[in-house]
């Protein structure tokens, strides 16, 4: 079907949504700034994600529990980030 009516097109806006190659959340604490804590790629679950991760990063935080390793940023670590002993 067209639009029989005049119009002109003034403007076109794209947008990109990022995402991350297993398509699941990154949280934990930065590897090189320990005080920068992450919890973010929820994606279009995360209203059904954000509570139970929400419970067990707290954990994390308050008692050292490990996280989910599904989820835990460390998953990255070798792929993307060398932390430098001195």
């Amino acid at each position: 079907m067209r639009l029989k009516i005049p119009y002109k097109v003034i403007n076109h806006e794209a947008a990109v949504r990022p995402t991350i190659k297993d398509r699941r959340p990154v949280i934990g604490l930065h590897p090189q700034y320990k005080s920068l804590a992450i919890f973010n790629g929820l994606g279009t679950k995360g209203v059904s994600l954000a509570p139970f991760f929400a419970n067990n990063f707290c954990d994390y935080l308050e008692t050292g529990k490990e996280l989910d390793a599904s989820v835990n940023i460390n998953r990255f670590q070798k792929l993307y980030y060398t932390l430098q002993k001195n």
